[in-house]
């Protein structure tokens, strides 16, 4: 039997064809419909299984995966793994086990690669996570508390987290949408967009991008400082309220020179930048 470290992953809501040992995984949906058709082994509906665990009184999780999907969710009263396994053949869905050694979350299963986990993690207020995806999307929705995360060759979506949270992705795309505390994201070799909501920042986010486009959506009449910053010639589309205040370097072709955007008002909570990439900032 073959141990693989598991981590999080996102809540697909369209098929994703995900690389399993040379072979093609095709996913739709997250571990909550733990149906055969969601799974594929190349053309063929799956064998699958769904299982809760109850993990207890756990302060805190750590998961790391490759090759499969999962998802966190907040707002539950504990933390509670909704997994679903799946295989080519009937027969192997006894061999694959997921289960925690401690605050880790770790599964076992055949010795070959026609099998994979589907993850779907409720997390309680104050959660404390420690999530790295490989291969496949990370995705982590209303959750409160303390959050760390890395993506490589995935995507990784966060929504309305509050909290503190350390982000990172590599060769894949990251996505902010809503959300407060005190935020350090980066992405490298891949596009990065934040949908701001509400009416300010409550805290600090300090988010930024290597040879990846960065889009942004500045709610109106926003209370929180905005600063958007691009190095390098990617072109910059401003089409926001006090994109007026736009203003370039006199010397075009002098690369260090950022070219910087400010937008909102009040003190300057919010802070994005990219290298080499097109910007695009919006308020609709």
């Amino acid at each position: 039997m073959r141990r693989i470290a598991l981590a999080l992953t996102l809540a697909l809501t369209a098929t994703s064809a995900l690389a399993h040992g040379g072979h093609t995984v095709n996913i739709r949906n997250s571990a909550d419909d733990c149906s055969p058709r969601n799974v594929r082994f190349g053309g063929d509906d799956s064998f699958v299984k769904k299982e809760v665990i109850e993990p207890g009184n756990i302060r805190s999780l750590k998961v790391s995966v490759k090759n499969a999907p999962v998802s966190v969710e907040g707002g539950a009263a504990a933390y509670s793994i909704v997994v679903c396994k799946a295989a080519e053949v009937a027969s192997d869905l006894a061999l694959i086990r997921v289960t925690l050694d401690g605050d880790e979350l770790k599964a076992t299963g055949p010795d070959h690669d026609r099998w994979t986990v589907l993850y779907h993690l409720n997390v309680p207020r104050g959660a404390d996570l420690d999530l790295s995806a490989k291969n496949g999307p990370l995705s982590i929705r209303n959750v409160q508390g303390t959050v760390v995360a890395r993506s490589q060759n995935g995507p990784l979506s966060l929504r309305d987290i509050d909290g503190t949270v350390d982000a990172e992705t590599k060769n894949g795309p990251i996505s902010i949408s809503g959300g407060s505390g005190t935020m350090k994201v980066t992405a490298s070799n891949g596009p990065l967009s934040v949908d701001l909501e509400g009416r300010s920042w409550n805290g600090t986010l300090d988010a930024s991008t290597k040879n990846g486009p960065l889009s942004v959506n500045v709610p109106r009449d926003y209370a929180s400082g905005v600063v958007v910053e691009a190095r390098g010639r990617g072109p910059i589309q401003c089409r926001a309220e006090g994109c007026e205040r736009f203003w370039r370097s006199q010397n075009d072709d002098d690369d260090d020179e950022p070219r910087r955007i400010e937008l909102g008002s009040g003190p300057v909570n919010v802070r994005l930048s990219t290298v080499n990439g097109p910007v695009t900032v919006k308020d609709e």
